[in-house]
């Protein structure tokens, strides 16, 4: 009889903080959508059945436009979700110092790599760190590159060359390059990817963050939205087997060029530079952890943002040709007499940077920003939220907003042409906005567009028997993911 009671009242415990939590927004005459309990508005999210930003992309696109905000749950936590450019702006830069983080929970003895690197660290040390490595990606850090770059981009015309007239999965092709150029620049070491399918650091580069698995997917969510499930299930941020064996590569080669003097360019000679500039009044010390958690960082946003970026662009060619037809004339008018490729060049090819612009705004990486409140914040709207709430960005429903951009699902670059960015700040957000911008924006985008002008300046990617067609994506990665490991597209050299 004793259970009995006591698990009546449980429930009933668990009835009255499920209806007081599930009212906040009610009481503050906010929008919102009627949650279920536990879950909130994200029991589809929970079940692996929709993505997070399609969530919001559904909520953000039925609303009127004199509808600044509306307010959401992620299991009982109330999130607000801004939409106006002004509230963005807020959030992003004008008031940055109420907004300054990114993330709201690390975990230094489950994954002390993820809560040390940029993305993760808080305020005061981020702003320090933030300082102490943005020389490392400055225009003329990449433009020094460029060598190391070179060698990687004379391994993918060769292999393209070999797989003349042959259907190519285009994701693996585009890991591999990225592999590569990330191997270079970052760690000083060949990894030979684009020689060897099966190179062990490609193989671990694939698992480290491999989002169509339950298990990485998830720990991802728990990290981000739930990290009492990190703390009962101990949940690395990225796979530990592959995290540390990069780790180790990281560290050798750093140790050996320290030893030996070796001079490189490359992210390693970098790191050493600003590390070794050290003040009494540094708040941390760059020990082999924050190394290389900076390290890793930079492996993981370049491999497998810029690859996903990549394979998404040449689908997107291979469905478009006559797209396709007008960029590889502008990249055969401007590349020099030898075939190659220069810094410069990359930077003023308009149409070029039109077609990087369109798949980033169709295909946002993160599908939403998130901030969290350090101090109490009233809005210009009049709403107040309090310390340690989240302020969630819809950067899927902006970019497929049809306000902003009219026929979103058309691949269109000339949506972007001219002044018309200028009109589009704040609703085209692949990178973020403010000071917390993503950092290594230059060295993926030169990353990316060299790749793509090195396969279409010779070669076309047509439709083939085994392309999927339309592309599905999966439905629970934290970010844009194509649900297939293999994209499937015709490579055929064009004279």
């Amino acid at each position: 009889m004793i259970w009995l009671i006591l698990l009546v009242t449980i429930l009933i415990l668990f009835y009255i903080y499920t209806f007081r939590s599930f009212k906040y927004w009610e009481t503050r005459n906010v929008y919102y959508e009627k949650p279920v309990p536990i879950f909130g508005n994200f029991y589809d999210v929970a079940i692996r059945k929709r993505h997070m930003g399609d969530v919001l992309k559904e909520i953000h696109l039925k609303l009127d436009d004199n509808v600044p905000y509306f307010g959401v749950y992620i299991f009982h936590a109330p999130n607000l979700v801004v939409r106006t450019k002004e509230m963005i702006k807020e959030v992003l830069i004008k008031n940055f110092t109420s907004f300054p983080n990114r993330m709201d929970y690390t975990n230094e003895v489950v994954d002390p790599l993820s809560s040390y690197d940029l993305f993760s660290m808080k305020e005061d040390l981020w702003k320090f760190t933030r300082t102490k490595l943005s020389p490392a990606f400055s225009s003329g850090k990449i433009k020094m590159m460029g060598p190391l770059m070179k060698e990687v981009t004379d391994q993918l015309e060769n292999l393209l060359e070999s797989s003349n007239g042959q259907e190519v999965d285009v994701r693996d092709l585009a890991k591999r390059y990225l592999v590569d150029i990330i191997s270079t620049c970052a760690f000083g070491i060949n990894a030979e990817s684009l020689k060897d399918q099966n190179s062990q650091i490609k193989v671990m580069a694939n698992q480290m963050l491999d989002q169509r698995g339950f298990v990485r997917s998830f720990a991802v969510f728990a990290w981000f939205f739930c990290p009492l499930l990190v703390d009962i299930f101990r949940l690395p941020f990225v796979e530990k087997e592959s995290s540390d064996f990069l780790v180790d590569v990281f560290l050798s080669s750093y140790k050996e060029r320290k030893k030996l003097n070796i001079k490189r360019n490359d992210f390693i000679d970098l790191l050493h530079e600003v590390i070794g500039k050290k003040d009494q009044n540094d708040l941390i010390v760059f020990d082999e952890i924050k190394m290389s958690a900076q390290a890793m960082a930079f492996f993981n946003a370049g491999t497998d943002t810029t690859s996903i970026l990549l394979t998404l662009c040449l689908y997107e060619m291979a469905m478009n040709l006559h797209i396709q037809e007008k960029l590889r004339n502008e990249i055969r008018d401007s590349i020099d007499p030898t075939g190659s490729i220069s810094y410069e060049t990359l930077l003023s090819m308009e149409y070029l940077d039109l077609v990087t612009k369109e798949t980033l705004r169709k295909y946002p990486f993160l599908q939403l920003l998130q901030r969290y409140c350090v101090k109490d914040h009233t809005f210009e709207t009049g709403l107040t939220i309090k310390k340690g709430q989240r302020v969630l960005i819809p950067t899927l429903a902006l970019h497929h907003d049809p306000k902003y951009y009219p026929n979103p699902e058309e691949f269109n670059p000339e949506r972007i042409r001219g002044d018309r960015i200028k009109d589009l700040q704040y609703v085209f957000l692949p990178f973020g906005e403010g000071p917390r911008k993503c950092i290594g924006e230059k060295f993926g985008l030169i990353s990316f567009k060299l790749g793509l002008s090195m396969i279409l300046k010779n070669f076309e990617v047509l439709p083939g028997p085994q392309t999927e067609i339309p592309l599905k994506f999966e439905k629970a990665a934290f970010f844009t993911t194509p649900e297939s490991a293999e994209i499937m597209l015709t490579i055929r050299r064009v004279d």
